[in-house]
């Protein structure tokens, strides 16, 4: 790993603000890249829809994750899980992390948490690739503050140069007031196609941001939405795919240019051999308990049934509806109405005085 941190695993986060512009897609093919590198990664997945976790082969709940992580209830080490691809282990996700933003938000210095309970990862680990959810809340700044790397993925699209300039400056503000170690941005097209107006809005965004722009493209391509059917990686399900071979080109950049920073190169044989990994892990493999097979995933206890109700609940609802008074006429009407807007003005004028 010459040319890399020494002691320190480098934190690649792929986030933007808008959805379904090849996110976690771009996240999962990368990580599992980097992993037939020969580089030891772990996925996080820091998105309560878990599709990263999916996509990697993890179809149960996960008794501990990424949220257990973010409370300080496990550290890196028993967060993660294997997964069946050499080199690569998972951080999952849940849907516990949509309860995450309200219970971080109350901690001490809450958008260091994450780099917090990153402090140990252990010493084999190389990359850790972070799965943003699609929002600017406390895990996308939590993942920022962390980070070495941000990939901002992009669609080429009317609406993209908008939502990226906001994505741009939302990273920014992370920069300047938590992470001034974070010097290296990279735009990716995803989803492109040859048309003129892409070429149009693609010419734009290069213009805005310059060298900022990842000089690769991942192209529109049906076997994506067929891996996510299957919930295999693109990069395993089909590697000579044009948009699994723009990954792999990806994978390498971001060695070379991201990480290493020039200070290294891939040997000459790496694509190819990475390349052969890829096509062996998508043999069949071993049934649980047999020589070669992966660890049972640990499935968490599910939700216990509530109290049986009443044989004659919606019966009783009903008559304790009809017992409550109701007041006829527009006076009561008038009254609610008054007292709404002295209240409205009695508010205005505080914060009013707050503000001045």
């Amino acid at each position: 790993m010459s040319g890399m941190k020494a002691g320190k695993a480098t934190i690649v986060v792929v986030f933007n603000q808008k959805g379904g512009i090849g996110k976690t897609t771009t996240s999962v093919n990368l990580a599992v890249c980097l992993a037939a590198l020969g580089r030891r990664v772990i996925l996080v997945d820091l998105d309560a829809q878990s599709n990263a976790t999916t996509s990697v082969g993890l179809s149960s709940p996960a008794a501990t994750g990424a949220y257990q992580l973010l409370r300080g209830e496990v550290d890196v080490t028993h967060a993660c899980r294997p997964t069946p691809y050499p080199n690569l282990r998972l951080i999952a996700g849940s849907d516990d992390l949509s309860w995450a933003d309200v219970e971080i938000a109350v901690k001490p210095d809450p958008q260091y948490v994450l780099e917090r309970a990153l402090e140990s990862i252990p010493d084999d680990v190389d990359v850790v690739v972070i799965d943003c959810p699609p929002a600017f809340g406390i895990l996308s700044v939590n993942a920022s503050v962390a980070a070495d790397v941000v990939i901002l993925p992009v669609v080429p699209s009317p609406l993209a140069l908008d939502g990226l300039h906001k994505a741009w400056w939302n990273i920014q503000r992370v920069r300047t007031h938590f992470n001034r170690d974070l010097d290296t941005m990279g735009i990716l097209f995803t989803m492109t196609e040859e048309s003129e107006l892409m070429h149009r809005l693609t010419e734009a965004i290069m213009a805005s941001f310059g060298g900022r722009v990842l000089p690769v493209m991942i192209p529109r391509d049906l076997k994506v939405i067929e891996a996510a059917a299957r919930d295999l990686p693109l990069v395993v399900l089909d590697p000579d795919a044009p948009a699994a071979m723009a990954y792999e080109r990806l994978a390498e950049l971001v060695l070379s240019r991201l990480i290493w920073k020039g200070e290294a190169s891939l040997p000459a044989t790496a694509h190819d051999e990475a390349v052969a990994l890829l096509r062996q892990w998508r043999q069949p493999r071993p049934d649980a308990g047999q020589p070669g097979a992966l660890p049972t995933v640990r499935e968490a206890s599910p939700l216990e049934a509530g109290p049986a109700p009443d044989p004659n609940w919606d019966e009783d609802l009903a008559k304790s509806v009809d017992d409550i008074p109701l007041v006829s006429g527009l006076g009561w009407k008038i009254g609610v109405a008054v007292m709404l807007v002295a209240l409205g003005a009695v508010l205005g004028f505080a914060f009013g005085r707050w503000m001045y």
